[in-house]
């Protein structure tokens, strides 16, 4: 993107805004948003979103709903934090969405950024030009957690100058860089990311070593005990579905990819510390991405020479087309 394209972005968007997450909402925006309307249960047993009728969130629908999944109780609960009218929603629709206003819910905080350098190995991007950052802060009551613990005050421990975080207001919990053409409908998702916890544990594990008996070694480990359990296995699912909600449903992206973990690593030249496998391995598995060759038409060109060293028999991207 140009810094042009970043700007016009941006203008549009807000300095920040709320995004709720409550347990499973990715699986009910998933189906709302790839689904064609009402559909069998059998039918779409049957496709790539086979997986998400056995979430937690989907099952009891599914389970009440006569056989038929139906549009507008999905749209219902994905969107429970948005005020609507409930005139269609059916018994089972409205049984899920009790759940879902009887389960415990997250208030992210979203902001936006550019990351660009005229240096665009370096920045780690698959062309040269600007990404739009999508951050996601904590939530509110982690203020609290931090101020009783470490303290709020040690908060650039865990913040690195070199990313693409805030350094007022909210932390940055995760943050996810993306890629947009909006003359093709077509976004690629270049990183998604958390520092935050992995600092943590890294400060904690040099406290374990040099002052093991420290008041600070004791509230760092209380900390990561309860970011762990807070935020492990939620950060990922909640970006990854505050990016998609941005691309499709406000910015009209039809087309969205994903890096594969080795071939996303030869495109942003990542030669030493690759991230996490899984985050371009079961994180796009879980929300239905699917593998493929195919490539954005923005690097087509661009990237010839190197999509050429790549492995034919393998799949050089995830894709989701709405």
């Amino acid at each position: 993107m140009t810094p042009e394209a970043i700007a016009a972005l941006r203008q549009d968007l807000p300095f920040a805004e709320p995004f709720h997450y409550y347990r499973d909402r990715e699986s009910a925006w998933l189906l709302q948003a790839r689904m064609p309307g009402d559909m069998h249960v059998r039918d779409v047993r049957q496709g790539p979103l086979a997986k998400l009728l056995d979430r937690p969130l989907i099952k009891p629908l599914t389970a009440a709903g006569g056989g038929m999944l139906r549009r507008n109780d999905l749209r219902m609960l994905a969107r429970a934090d948005c005020a609507f009218d409930y005139d269609g929603l059916t018994a089972a629709g409205y049984g899920a969405l009790e759940t879902v206003f009887d389960t415990a819910w997250m208030d992210f905080e979203i902001t936006y950024e550019g990351w660009g350098d005229s240096d665009w190995r370096w920045a780690q991007m698959s062309r040269p030009g600007v990404n739009l950052v999508l951050q996601l802060g904590f939530p509110s009551d982690h203020g609290a957690l931090l101020e009783r613990t470490v303290g709020a005050k040690e908060r650039s421990k865990f913040e690195s100058s070199l990313h693409p975080v805030r350094y007022d207001g909210r932390p940055t919990l995760a943050w996810s860089r993306l890629d947009i053409d909006t003359a093709t409908g077509t976004a690629l998702i270049e990183e998604v990311q958390c520092d935050w916890l992995r600092y943590v544990r890294a400060v904690l594990r040099h406290l374990k070593q040099q002052q093991p008996r420290s008041r600070q070694m004791r509230v760092t480990q209380e900390y990561e005990m309860a970011l762990t359990a807070q935020y492990d296995k939620v950060w990922s699912r909640a970006l990854l579905l505050a990016v998609l909600i941005l691309l499709r449903d406000r910015l009209g992206i039809e087309t969205i990819f994903m890096h594969q973990p080795i071939p996303g690593a030869l495109m942003k030249w990542i030669v030493n510390d690759p991230p996490p496998v899984s985050l371009y391995s079961a994180l796009p598995k879980a929300f239905c991405f699917e593998p493929t060759r195919d490539v954005p038409p923005f690097l087509r060109v661009k990237r010839r020479k190197h999509l050429r060293k790549l492995a034919r028999n393998k799949p050089l991207f995830w894709k989701m087309a709405f």
